[in-house]
């Protein structure tokens, strides 16, 4: 690395699948910390198996998902439930400042690699346990992904249009994307009373939490009121009109929203004050939200007449939040914020060839993340065995015929 970034010299273990856990883990590897990813070759991350391929070409080191919750990290594969691959575990632990795990509550201590164990080895670690519902309480045990989690924590009743079905996001459960950022949080956390007093911890964090914190008002207005949010669709209970309206062209649309007095006069300027938007019927926000129905319906008949781009330009020139529908050719190929902040950069990966990566969502003027691609899969095994472990090439070997490193 030719800067010093904020994590290095942080190291990690990381036994971790899917988004949740492998998400957290890449951020402390983009920003600097060293991060050992534990795999299997027998049952890979199953994202490793999960499309889209690199040129529809299915294979565990072509994963383009892959690619975006793994990037940084090292790769090792280890067969735990050989006693010499779990001796190894405990030898890295004894390395490590973190381990960072997301597997089934339980699974760790019954394979003897639990908190309590892992400080026998390394009495300062820290260990973050990751999980549906968390290490203890009614649910402990409880396995699942991120869609279970959004239909516990109530995210999936409230992603829906009025008297629809529950809609799911298109790509990842918003619960993996909300709670890596807790992790990412409580460990560096962990790692800063660590300087201070000289002990580890043990970090319980369960999807669950993080999501239905993030429900807010909504949970505040039962508790005070006993009153059930309901599903919305684009709708917002401050602002008329907000919603996504259809364009000229193809499936084209933009988004509008409205929440003052000054934002209404200005909208109604822009779409040429006609006779409609005089009428009592949306003089004002709480009119407007009674009458809604019909106040987008008249909004769609103007925005037909004009393309998406055009749309968004009138309303943000007049002070109105508004923006278009974009989809994922859009935003990689034109979108110039994208282009010109660099949100998308290209890294050459040893078996895909150049791809797109995404870097983290902020920049840090000093110490800005250093995005590498992802690991093949055991690719930096020996490196683990010889030049963390300290083995030789003769012990790696023999590890490698008994299958202990695969």
């Amino acid at each position: 690395m030719d800067k010093k970034l904020p994590l290095q010299g942080v190291k990690v273990i990381e036994w971790t699948q899917s988004g949740a856990g492998p998400w957290a883990g890449r951020c402390f590897a983009d920003f600097g910390a060293e991060v050992i990813k534990i795999e299997s070759t027998k049952f890979p991350d199953f994202i490793r198996l999960s499309g889209p391929y690199k040129d529809d070409i299915p294979g565990v080191d072509r994963s383009s998902s892959f690619i975006l919750f793994n990037t940084s990290k090292k790769s090792f594969t280890l067969d735990l439930k050989n006693p010499r691959g779990k001796e190894l575990f405990k030898k890295l632990a004894s390395w490590a400042d973190i381990v960072l795990q997301n597997q089934r509550p339980g699974l760790m201590k019954s394979m003897g690699l639990g908190y309590e164990e892992l400080k026998k080895v390394k009495e300062d670690i820290i260990l973050i346990d990751v999980s549906i519902a968390g290490q203890e309480g009614p649910w402990t045990g409880t396995g699942g992904w991120g869609g279970n989690a959004m239909a516990q924590t109530g995210h999936l009743y409230l992603y829906a249009h009025p008297g629809g079905e529950p809609l799911m996001p298109g790509f990842t459960a918003t619960t993996d994307v909300i709670i890596p950022l807790y992790q990412v949080m409580a460990g560096i956390a962990a790692l800063a009373y660590r300087r201070r007093t000289g002990k580890g911890q043990h970090i319980d964090i369960a999807q669950l939490e993080p999501a239905v914190y993030s429900l807010g008002p909504g949970l505040l207005d039962y508790a005070v009121n006993k009153r059930i949010q309901q599903p919305m669709g684009n709708r917002d209970p401050r602002g008329a009109p907000h919603s996504a309206f259809r364009c000229q062209g193809e499936d084209k649309w933009c988004a509008i929203a409205v929440f003052t007095d000054e934002e209404w006069e200005s909208f109604c300027s822009v779409i040429g004050n006609p006779e409609w938007t005089k009428s009592p019927k949306f003089a004002t926000l709480s009119a407007r939200k009674e009458n809604e129905d019909e106040l987008e319906k008249l909004v769609n008949e103007w925005t037909m007449n004009y393309p998406a781009q055009e749309v968004m330009v009138m309303m943000q020139e007049a002070g109105i939040p508004a923006g278009v529908l974009q989809t994922t050719e859009d935003i990689v190929d034109y979108d110039p914020q994208v282009k010109a902040r660099e949100l998308l950069p290209i890294r050459h990966h040893p078996v895909m060839g150049d791809c797109l990566h995404a870097r983290w969502p902020f920049i840090l003027s000093k110490t800005p993340a250093e995005i590498r691609t992802t690991p093949c899969l055991g690719e930096h095994n020996r490196y683990v065995c010889t030049e963390i472990l300290g083995m030789s090439d003769e012990e790696f070997a023999e590890l490698v015929d008994s299958e202990v490193i695969s």
